[in-house]
């Protein structure tokens, strides 16, 4: 029997076939942009390997939602993106849609361990590939603070007697690409006399700050609660402190198809209640002016 996982990374799209006990059957990786006119290559590949359970690339997360289910409304809770524009992501969830035994998978804020004041005014707490791969760490060690360093985005999540409690993500923590957050006198500038993009958010980071504000915030929390740190993600060379594991493989890939493991009654069952969720990504905004984007994705 096998489960099937799948990472969006920015570069390549990455899947892995797990069995029933775990074991790393089969592992493809397929550049990303290659997935926006091709996708249904790599939804017939999987397919035809017949899995059991597939964890769906999520982007910003929904809580276990079936391919079958998927609509445009959750295509952009997924992707936070414009819908008139196509991107891999939106088309991949479009070819895989007839799927039954298909899965989304939360986000770090949508997760019910993580305490609801640590939401507030957030969206990207982490994405689900790092849940996905926090997830994969879960079945290794039970505490620990995790850095993912992609090539472009950067994010910590915190993991605390199996559950993950606090998470920073790639539009927050400065990545090797990304800017991370941006100072509101910014925002408030280009949006008056510009405006901001997806570009303007993936764009533009500074390399030496990022990996400032990545010891900061792991070294704080390893420090307060008596955790390890763990660096994973692609450029995890590029960070000098923390347990490094040499893996061939994607964590993040591998971790969702741990995840549907999980789902499917597999072996990693036993590490469900880790990703018990609920909600959206857009439910813990309080900001003035808010609720017009809220009425506008109602509609």
């Amino acid at each position: 029997m096998l489960f099937a996982g799948v990472d969006p990374g920015s570069e390549s799209y990455a899947v892995t076939f797990v069995d029933e006990i775990g074991r790393i059957v089969e592992y493809y990786e397929i550049p990303t942009g290659l997935i926006i006119h091709d996708s249904m290559r790599l939804v017939k590949l999987i397919r035809d390997k017949r899995p059991n359970t597939i964890a769906l690339p999520s982007g910003h997360g929904l809580p276990f939602v079936r391919a079958s289910r998927i609509g445009e409304k959750e295509i952009f809770l997924l992707t936070l993106a414009d819908p008139q524009k196509e991107g891999p992501l939106r088309s991949f969830l479009r070819a895989i849609i007839p799927e039954e035994n298909a899965f989304t998978i939360p986000s770090v804020i949508e997760l019910e361990s993580v305490p609801e004041y640590r939401k507030i005014n957030k969206i990207d707490m982490g994405t689900a590939d790092k849940v996905a791969s926090a997830f994969f760490y879960r079945t290794i060690f039970d505490s620990f603070v995790l850095i993912e360093m992609g090539r472009h985005f950067s994010s910590v999540i915190v993991v605390k007697d199996g559950k993950i409690i606090d998470g920073f993500g790639g539009t927050e923590i400065p990545g090797l690409v990304s800017p991370g957050c941006i100072d509101g006198e910014i925002a408030y500038l280009l949006c008056k006399y510009s405006r901001i993009t997806k570009d303007t958010i993936y764009t533009q980071g500074e390399e030496k700050r990022s990996l400032e504000i990545l010891r900061i915030v792991s070294e704080w929390y390893s420090e307060k609660l008596d955790l390890p740190i763990i660096a994973s993600g692609k450029a995890k060379d590029k960070i000098d402190f923390g347990i490094k594991f040499e893996i061939k493989y994607k964590e993040a890939s591998v971790g969702a198809a741990f995840i549907a493991n999980a789902i499917g009654g597999g072996i990693f069952r036993k590490y469900i209640d880790m990703l018990n969720s609920s909600g959206t990504a857009l439910d813990y905004v309080r900001l003035k002016g808010w609720e017009e984007i809220t009425s506008l994705i109602k509609t």
